[in-house]
This record gives C-alpha cells, sequence and structure tokens, in this order.
C-alpha cells in the first residue's frame, strides 16, 4: 500500500493543520479485514496526500515466529520460511494483523494485532520478568502526578509494558528549558506534557491503555484520578506541588493504594504501603506537624518553605542541590534537574513499581541510591590545620596560685562584700556580648578583689586573631560588673593588668555606700534587656536626639569616638563589603570550620549542652534563609560554591540587613594594645545600653574589621592575591567613608534601626562554670 504523493500547502496552512492536530493522542486502528475498516483506511490516504506508510509486517510475523519456536534458528532455512507462510496462510499481507494511525504524526504504521504483538515486544523481558508476572502486569493500573521524572518513569513502564492502564496528570505546556529533562523535539513545545507522553507511549505500544488528566491534579479530579475505572493499584508522585503530594496521600491511603515517589537529587526513594500498613503516617510522619489544608493559600515562598523542608528533608539534598537552592532567586531562576538523574530516576521507579505490584517488594521508607556516594573517587581530604594541643578551661587552683604571686600588683581591699550580692554582680557580668557567645571571662574572687581572666579555651576563635574580639568581651562585661555594682551602691573601679603578660586582664575593687547615679540607674536597668537582634524591617529615620545620647555615651570613655553613617547609598557601599568577609568567612576552610562548629548551634539540645554559641533559632531569621543557613553545614557544597562563585542567597541577607539599617555606627580607639580593645568594648556596652533604653536595636557586624585585622596587621588570610587586593581596597574605602586616620583603629561596627525586641536569646553558662571564690 502506497501513499499518494499531493502538492505542497502554505505556510498558514501547515500552522491550521497543526493546531488542529494539537491535543491529540490516540492512534486509530484499521483492521482491513473488516470492510467499514477497509474502506475508512482508503478514504484517509485519498484525504492525507502527504501520509507516510510504514509496512513492515512480514519482517514482524519473522520474529513472531522465532519467538514462539525459540529452536528454529537450527533448522533449515527452508523450515523457517514454511513457518511464516503457514503464520500467513490464506490471509492478504495488508489484512494481517492491523494498520495503525498516528494522526499527529501523519504516519500509518502496519503492525501485528494486539497479541501477537505483545509477545513479540516482551520477548526480551524473559525471564527478568516470567509470561505470569506479565499477565499480571497487564492487568494493573498505575497513576503517575508530574511529568519530568514522570515522563521517563511512565515510557518505561510502557515499553516493559509494566501496566495495563496508566493514568497521567501534569497541567503544564511543554517549555524550551524542559528540554533539558525531558526526551522529546523541539516541534512538541506549548504541548501539553501529558499529550506528549501519551503519543510517546502510543508510538511505541499503540494497545496500552493511557488516560490524561491535561489539568493535572485537583481537588475535583482526584477521586477520579485514583478511582475512576477501578482503584490505582500503584501512585506514583512525581508532582511539584506540595498540597497535591499531600492530599493524594491521603486519599490514596484512605483507600489502600501504596505510593512510590523518586526525588531525582541523590537517586531519594520514597516508599508508603498503605495496603499492607492502613495506619502509616503519610510520607512517614514528616509532615504531621504541618496543616496542609493552608498550603494552597500560601503566596511567598517564605510561607512555602517549612513544607518543602518536610517533605525534601534539606539536609539530605545533594551538595550540587545544596548550593542550586542558595542560589535560587538570585543566579538562577528555578530548581535544577538534569537528564541524567531523570532518567536514572524513571528506571529505578519503574523497576520498583514492577516489585511492588508483583508482591515482590513489600517495605516501605525513604532509600538513597546515591551514585555520587556508591562510585567516586577516593575523597582527597584537605586537612586544616589543627592546635597541636587542646587548650584546657583555666582551673581554680592554678588562678590563685597566680594571685598570690603576684600580689605585689594588686591594690589592697578591707571590705567584704556579701556572697548574694557578689553573685548578683557575676550574673549580670554573665550577660555581657561576646563574639560567637563565646563567653570568654573567667572571673575569680580574692582577697576582696574580683579578678577578671580571659579563658582561654573559649577564645582560640578564627575571627579573634590576637583575642581583639574576646578584648572587646570582656571589655562589655567589665561595664556590666560596673552598672551591678553600682546597683548595690557599690563603687566599682577597674584597674587593667597588661604588665602581668599573662591571661590576667584586670581586677576590680569595691567600695560600699555608693550613690548611684542616673545614667548608670538607666544603664542597669537594661542589663536584661539588651541582646542583639538580627531583623530585617522597613527602614525609618532615628532622632537626632537618640544619636547625641548614645556620643555622649560612647565618649565617656576617653579615646573612644563614635562615628556614624546614615546616607542609604554609602550603607550599601558597606554592605558590600560586608558581603565579601561573609563569603570570605565560608569560603575559608578555618573559617568555615570555626563557624558550623564552634560558633553555631543547630538545635536546643546543642544549645542546652554547651551553654554557648549562638543557637540557629535566636537568628531572627525568616524560614528561608535558615534553610540556607543550615545548608552551610555541608562543607562540600561551600567549596562547590566558591568554585562557581557562588553565595548569592547570603549576599542577599547580608545587603538586606544593611539596607534596613537607619545608621551604621563605628567605634574607634587610638591605635593600641589589648587596653584599647577593652575600653572600646566599655564603651560599645554603654552605648547598647543606652540604645535598648532608648527601645533603639543593635546588631554588631564586625566580621570586616577583623579580616581587615587579618588581612592588613597579620597578613595572615590564605587567599589568592586578587582576592587580598580586592580586600584592600575595601579597607581603603571603609577608612574614606569613615574619615578614619592612622592614629585611629575601628574596633566595633554595628546595624541601629526601630524595631521590636527579638523574642529568643543567646543562653549564658551557669556562674558555677564562670566564677570561683579562693582562698582569703
Amino acid at each position: 500500500m502506497h501513499a499518494k504523493i499531493g502538492s505542497k500547502l502554505s505556510l498558514s496552512q501547515l500552522k491550521v493543520q497543526t493546531s488542529e492536530l494539537q491535543n491529540l493522542y490516540k492512534p486509530v486502528f484499521y483492521r482491513l479485514a473488516n470492510l467499514s475498516d477497509k474502506e475508512e483506511l482508503e478514504n484517509l490516504l485519498n484525504k492525507h496526500q502527504n501520509l507516510q506508510v510504514y509496512d513492515y509486517i512480514h519482517a514482524q510475523v519473522e520474529e513472531l515466529i522465532k519467538c514462539l519456536h525459540p529452536t528454529i534458528v537450527f533448522s533449515p532455512p527452508t523450515e523457517f520460511k514454511k513457518k511464516v507462510e503457514e503464520k500467513f496462510g490464506l490471509t492478504p499481507s495488508d489484512e494481517y494483523g492491523v494498520w495503525v494511525y498516528y494522526p499527529w504524526a501523519q504516519k500509518l504504521v502496519h503492525l501485528l494485532d494486539e497479541h501477537e504483538f505483545a509477545i513479540v515486544r516482551t520477548n526480551r523481558n524473559k525471564h527478568k520478568i516470567t509470561d505470569k508476572e506479565q499477565e499480571i502486569l497487564a492487568k494493573k493500573k498505575i497513576g503517575v502526578m508530574g511529568l519530568s521524572v514522570g515522563q521517563s518513569v511512565s515510557l518505561t513502564l510502557a515499553m516493559e509494558r509494566g501496566f495495563g492502564e496508566l493514568r497521567i496528570a501534569d497541567f503544564d505546556e511543554l517549555d524550551l528549558s524542559n528540554i533539558n529533562r525531558i526526551r522529546t523535539g523541539v516541534y512538541n513545545l506549548k504541548i501539553k506534557k501529558t499529550v506528549i507522553v501519551a503519543r510517546e507511549i502510543a508510538e511505541i505500544d499503540p494497545f496500552l491503555n493511557v488516560v490524561c488528566f491535561e489539568d493535572g491534579i485537583t481537588e475535583e479530579n482526584l477521586a477520579v484520578f485514583l478511582t475512576g475505572n477501578g482503584n490505582l493499584d500503584l501512585l506514583i508522585d512525581e508532582c511539584d506541588s506540595f498540597d497535591i503530594k499531600i492530599n493524594a496521600r491521603n486519599k490514596a491511603k484512605s483507600l489502600g493504594i501504596p505510593v512510590l515517589m523518586e526525588g531525582s537529587d541523590r537517586g531519594t526513594i520514597d516508599i508508603e504501603r498503605f495496603d499492607l500498613e492502613p495506619n502509616r503516617p503519610v510520607l512517614h510522619g514528616m509532615v504531621e506537624h504541618l496543616d496542609m489544608s493552608k498550603y494552597k493559600s500560601l503566596s511567598t515562598m517564605e510561607e512555602k518553605i517549612p513544607y518543602i523542608t518536610a517533605v525534601t528533608g534539606i539536609e539530605t539534598l545533594s551538595m550540587r542541590m545544596k548550593a542550586s537552592a542558595i542560589e535560587l532567586m538570585a543566579t538562577i531562576s528555578t530548581w535544577p534537574q538534569l537528564a541524567s538523574a531523570v532518567t536514572f530516576g524513571g528506571g529505578i521507579t519503574a523497576d520498583l513499581s514492577r516489585k511492588i505490584l508483583l508482591g515482590h517488594l513489600n517495605v516501605s521508607g525513604r532509600f538513597f541510591i546515591d551514585m555520587d556516594e556508591l562510585i567516586s573517587d577516593p575523597v582527597k581530604t584537605t586537612s586544616i590545620t589543627e592546635k597541636s594541643t587542646i587548650t584546657t578551661p583555666l582551673q581554680t587552683k592554678e588562678i590563685e596560685n597566680f594571685i598570690e604571686s603576684n600580689q605585689s600588683a594588686f591594690e589592697k581591699s578591707d571590705y567584704q562584700m556579701p556572697l548574694a550580692i557578689l553573685e548578683n554582680i557575676i550574673a549580670n557580668g554573665n550577660k555581657a556580648p561576646s563574639g560567637g557567645n563565646s563567653q570568654p571571662w573567667r572571673w575569680h574572687f580574692q582577697n576582696g578583689l574580683l579578678h577578671l581572666f580571659l579563658e582561654p579555651s573559649a577564645a582560640e576563635a578564627y575571627l579573634d586573631p590576637q583575642h581583639i574580639s574576646s578584648y572587646l568581651s570582656l571589655g562589655t562585661a567589665i561595664e556590666n560588673v560596673i552598672l551591678a555594682a553600682a546597683a548595690n551602691n557599690l563603687e566599682a573601679v577597674y584597674h587593667l593588668t597588661p604588665q602581668l603578660e599573662s591571661n590576667h586582664i584586670a581586677y576590680i575593687s569595691f567600695k560600699p555606700d555608693y550613690q548611684i547615679n542616673k545614667v548608670q540607674e538607666t544603664l542597669a536597668a537594661q542589663i536584661n534587656k539588651r541582646h542583639t537582634n538580627r531583623k530585617i524591617t522597613p527602614r525609618t529615620e532615628i532622632d537626632q536626639t537618640a544619636i547625641e545620647t548614645l556620643n555622649i555615651l560612647t565618649q565617656s570613655i576617653e579615646g573612644a569616638k563614635l562615628k556614624w553613617i546614615t546616607n542609604p547609598a554609602i550603607i550599601k557601599q558597606i554592605g558590600e563589603t560586608a558581603t565579601l568577609t561573609d563569603l570570605l568567612r565560608m569560603f575559608i576552610p578555618e573559617a568555615h570550620e570555626d563557624f558550623i562548629t564552634r560558633e553555631m548551634r543547630w538545635s536546643l539540645d546543642e544549645v542546652t549542652k554547651t551553654e554557648d554559641g549562638i543557637g540557629i533559632h535566636t537568628l531572627d531569621l525568616n524560614n528561608n534563609d535558615q534553610v540556607g543557613i543550615r545548608l552551610l553545614k555541608d562543607k562540600n557544597m561551600v567549596a562547590f560554591l566558591k568554585q562557581i562563585n557562588g553565595g548569592s542567597g547570603f549576599k542577599r541577607l547580608t545587603m538586606s540587613q544593611f539596607m534596613s539599617s537607619s545608621a551604621i555606627g563605628l567605634i574607634t580607639m587610638p591605635n593600641g594594645e589589648m587596653s584599647s580593645y577593652i575600653k572600646a568594648g566599655i564603651a560599645a556596652q554603654k552605648m547598647w545600653l543606652g540604645a535598648t533604653s532608648l527601645d533603639l536595636q543593635i546588631h554588631p557586624v564586625n566580621v570586616p574589621l577583623i579580616f581587615f585585622y587579618k588581612n592588613s596587621v597579620e597578613n595572615s588570610l590564605p587567599i589568592p592575591l586578587e582576592v587580598k587586593a580586592q580586600l584592600t581596597q575595601a579597607e581603603n574605602n571603609f577608612k574614606q567613608i569613615f574619615e578614619l586616620n592612622n592614629n585611629e583603629q575601628a574596633t566595633f561596627m554595628f546595624r541601629i534601626f526601630n524595631a521590636s525586641p527579638s523574642p529568643e536569646r543567646t543562653i549564658r553558662k551557669l556562674i558555677s562554670k564562670t566564677f570561683s571564690i579562693g582562698r582569703a
């Protein structure tokens, strides 16, 4: 049989014709032994003069004979030829089998009819799939929601003839960007994904029953999808909508339909055998704490993040997927998927589908078939330089011996302070801020004097070069002690002891019958309220009177100056410098290790156990940013971000914080040694408590200053020369912005803004861990 060749159609005519065919996905069958079918086929050939005809029925019958009589290949060719002729019998070759017309492709194909077609099509399945198993699968109904991974799943199932009926659902049309993972041609752009998949299955096997749900899964059609023409035997979930995921599972659970999902990242597999475990919680109980009825009303990614992370298990994502999550909506516009992962996932899912439907697999749970873990080069470990010895905390006996050996360096005091007052003063001292909440203080009371030591075991942070951050913190603690003493009618006078060249920082003497002044009374009342606030709120102006008050408080410390930047354009420049140093902190392995292990506390259990560090729950982060911070725990992901010059998500967070600030403040001191930073800490605490009394919020942003110090003073940063030059230029710009002269040292930078107080505060160690009383 041959197609007639006609004249060419115009471009406009072709467009109309294509439009008419766009939603067709069912082939048409013609069996020529039936006269009406024969007539219709003749009419078709006359109407469509450009029809392409494929007639290889003789070759198919030859294959059929080999399938039915495997040993015939060892017989003489004449016997094989005879068997083929017997198969055709008196039936003309045109009438043997069935003609299948694919209207969307304008192709007519001559095939074996269904029974014989299935024998040949599944011959190479044996005996990975037995005849009996193939018969069982041919009666099964499978539903596939979502047609990216779902397309690969559906086609693989079709190739294996792993179902009798397949229901596919997706509301979307094919876009060009989809073709990175969906195996199809560019001529299918803007055609429904359901139609594309149904057509491809029909072109593989026209006898398979495919039912399309072109609107995707909705509340209205979910029941039909699961139960129409009989309940599904298996639901395969590859959709993106999290409310549909949960709603479909809840319904499947009530119907006893098992659910299978493949995540196309790390080969993540979820199996939920609701047919065997009717009381099993959906998604292994990971979403039980969420009200999924609210999901469809959520409009922002921030609102949806708790739902998404509960399902995906964000910390179990692959390294590159985590990096992509951080770059999402910054340098990339959507979640990545690769054809290799989608194809891999399609094969795994089809394999598991067959085993579930045949009763060969009864397990439920989440599993990972991670090729990067299963097949990879040996890991080349880049060891982070470790200290040769572990610093142990100062011991009371060691402190007592030191004090007794240096008695001549300390003033005498005859005042005997009541223990209750002493403990109250120490408790207030411990409420001071410290970098990374390291709490680098060790208090000891002996011979009427309160001694302050630098606790070396708490002062080993990467962002504490030459202990400058710890000295700032000790200064804030000294100020708290002075104020707490004044509130107890005691005059506290501190004496710095740099001459001792040891961990001894200062001693504080006390005199009774002190009358607290108004400023001290105001500041002392703020000790319990003062906290770090990292919120991002709409920018507002700060009253100039408040600025002057904070200037006066700061400058009450000899040498301290407080400088302000209020121009948003210049604040943006400072923010850009902060983003540079924040990324350096992530990309320098030692600094990153310090951040994730020494500074951050990732759970309330960790907070309670260590009584230091910064709990992630205290960071005032939205759901999206909290996920981003958690992703930083993956060192390989961070290394990959560095490789691709990434980290845009963190840049966005830092810039948002800076641009919401009313002002950026900077406390400077004359260039000096330890004492300059301690005094800067005292000044900073006065300012901070003053800001708290004015209902203003403070967020220290000292990371740029510390990197400037490590770059210019220590010259210790392991960074490329071009990055070093960039950091040096940033420091020079910073000095110009704040008009710093050569004798001024930037010691404490902060954001100030209007906002409600943070609901969560960092923890403090018990007094018993930071304070001791020595021999009289």
